[in-house]
C-alpha cells in the first residue's frame, strides 16, 4: 500500500511539473509576441533652443522624451502616425518661480509660428505648480495626431510660459498616414 502512495505522489508531482512548464512556455510565447509592440520612450537627441546661443529661456532642459519614437536613437525626426497619440515629456530645472504655466506647441519656420489647434494649454494639469526655482520638474503632454494634419516633416516649437518664467525648445517630426 505504501508503494502505491509513493508512485501516485510521484505521478502527481510529474503532472504538476509538466503543467508549470507548459504555463511558463505559454507566458514566454506571449512575452515574445508582445515585445515588438512595446512603446519606445526615447530621449530626443536633436532638441534645440528656440533662441540663438542655446538659451532655452529661464530654465535648463535636462531631457525631452517622445513615446513612441524609436527614430530618436538615430538622431532622426520622430515619425508620428495620423490617428495615434504620442506623449511628450520634458525634464527641466527652472531658474525662476511661476504660478500658472501655459504650454503651447507650434509648427515653426523662419517666417512664422502656427499654433497647434485644440491644445490644452494648462501645463499645470500635468506638472507641479507653482514652479519653484532650482527644483526639477517634468512636463507631460499627450498629443493626439489628428488625421487632418498634413503629411510632411515639421519643426515643432514648444513653449512653456508664465511671467517671469519662459522656456522654449524645438525638435523635428515627420507626420505619416
Amino acid at each position: 500500500m505504501l508503494l502505491g502512495r509513493k508512485s501516485t505522489s510521484a505521478a502527481y508531482l510529474n503532472l504538476v511539473v509538466a503543467s508549470v512548464a507548459r504555463m511558463a512556455n505559454r507566458l514566454l510565447f506571449l512575452i515574445l509576441i508582445a515585445l515588438p509592440s512595446i512603446s519606445y520612450a526615447e530621449k530626443l537627441l536633436s532638441v534645440a533652443a528656440c533662441q540663438r546661443g542655446g538659451n532655452y529661456g529661464t530654465g535648463t532642459i535636462k531631457e525631452v522624451r517622445i513615446t513612441p519614437c524609436p527614430e530618436a536613437a538615430q538622431r532622426r525626426p520622430c515619425v508620428l502616425k495620423k490617428g495615434t497619440e504620442v506623449t511628450i515629456e520634458v525634464d527641466f530645472i527652472p531658474t525662476v518661480g511661476a504660478s500658472q504655466v501655459t504650454g503651447r506647441a507650434f509648427w515653426a519656420n523662419r517666417m512664422l509660428e502656427l499654433p497647434l489647434p485644440n491644445m490644452n494649454t494648462n501645463a499645470c494639469a500635468t506638472m507641479t505648480c507653482p514652479v519653484q526655482p532650482n527644483v526639477k520638474q517634468t512636463y507631460r503632454y499627450v498629443l493626439p495626431v489628428s488625421r487632418g494634419f498634413p503629411t510632411r516633416r515639421y519643426d515643432v516649437r514648444w513653449k512653456l510660459t508664465a511671467s517671469p518664467f519662459n522656456m522654449c525648445f524645438q525638435f523635428p517630426i515627420q507626420i505619416l498616414n
